[in-house]
């Protein structure tokens, strides 16, 4: 009778118990993970079909947490454009406060009113041109630039600055209240858009940022956010936007003709007259775009402590889906350990073994 062995080479064998412990030093590596982190080392192959769930979940998270992040960049911004305003406008009240005690003819002319109109116009345009993260807070969507030029800086593209407009505008001086009446209708025009000179227009001469309407005459983007899945807000306030118009306009009148050299009663009420109420107006605007920018501040805000719990509760669900049982872990760490360590064992006996020892 012939009986077959089956046997095995030693390359064979040693090939396999090399497979068999990289299997059980993964697996133990794995354990060793799960008890540190508390969470399945491979949480979709633990998970079976719930994985996708995982997946979603994740992604969720992620994006709130994407959304969360933006929002505090942009409550920054908010505000840094908060006080900007809050600035601008005391700036402005101290010059409206003292025209407005001079508007009547009667009283003596004012001989610092001139000096300190320019003053509070650089002093505006350099909270106006204020810049976040390197990008302007009020020169619109094109933020890549300053928003305003100073009182004597020239524009880039017209080669005019602001001075030089008013100079042209305003010429030697105001005569008498015809004169005055022309000349207030003609910075009216520039400040609106309509000048008889086209570089005499504020968005050419004076401020650098997006106009407010585009060639075809429709108006052009905001700056606008969304700071929640539902929900988009439009937050940009612009140096062109038309309180800050009259506001500069009212600033420019002051500073470019020194009201006690207006001899003629009558002119004098006039121009001081309109350079109150552009002020004024002015005032009121950026009154209202701080209060505008609160409300923004706020709708931020709230929707940021909406999203936090948001995240809270997804990093609740994740954690259930991913975590694994510690004692469980420990255990299976345990076992595999002695496992290895009696692999190792064998494999050492094995090692010790030569043909030598049966002869």
């Amino acid at each position: 009778m012939v009986s077959y062995v089956q046997t095995i080479s030693s390359l064979q064998s040693l090939l396999s118990r090399q497979r068999t412990t990289s299997d059980m030093t993964r697996l133990m590596m794995n354990a060793e993970t799960e008890v540190a982190t508390g969470r399945h080392a491979d949480p979709f192959a633990a998970l079976g079909s719930r994985s996708i769930e995982a997946m979603s979940t994740r992604a969720v998270y992620e994006r709130t947490e994407g959304r969360i992040e933006s929002n505090t960049f942009l409550q920054n911004r908010l505000d840094l454009m908060a006080t900007a305003l809050g600035n601008i406008r005391e700036a402005a009240q101290e010059v409206l406060t003292a025209t407005i005690t001079n508007t009547d003819a009667s009283s003596s002319r004012p001989q610092y009113l001139q000096e300190m109109a320019a003053t509070a116009y650089d002093t505006i345009v350099s909270f106006l041109n204020s810049s976040y993260n390197g990008k302007s807070l009020f020169a619109g969507v094109d933020s890549d630039r300053a928003a305003m030029n100073s009182w004597g800086q020239d524009d880039s593209a017209t080669g005019l600055s602001p001075s030089d407009v008013m100079s042209a505008i305003v010429g030697g001086g105001i005569t008498n209240a015809t004169d005055a009446a022309s000349k207030i209708a003609a910075l009216d025009a520039a400040f609106n858009g309509t000048p008889g000179t086209a570089a005499h227009a504020y968005d050419e001469s004076f401020f650098n940022g997006t106009p407010l309407t585009d060639g075809l005459g429709n108006p052009n983007p905001r700056m606008t956010a969304q700071i929640d899945e539902s929900l988009d807000i439009s937050y940009g306030v612009q140096a062109n936007d038309q309180g800050f118009r009259d506001l500069m306009r009212g600033l420019a009148m002051l500073a470019t003709t020194d009201p006690a050299d207006i001899g003629d009663d009558d002119a004098y009420e006039a121009w001081i007259g309109a350079a109150a109420s552009a002020l004024g107006s002015g005032v009121n605007a950026v009154l209202a775009s701080e209060t505008r920018t609160g409300t923004m501040q706020k709708l931020v805000e709230d929707a940021n402590d909406r999203l936090n719990n948001k995240k809270e509760v997804l990093s609740l669900h994740i954690s259930e889906l991913e975590s694994v049982d510690p004692y469980e872990a420990a255990t299976r760490l345990t076992s595999i350990q002695t496992q290895l360590q009696a692999s190792y064992a064998v494999t050492a006996r094995l090692s010790q073994l030569s043909y030598i020892n049966f002869l």
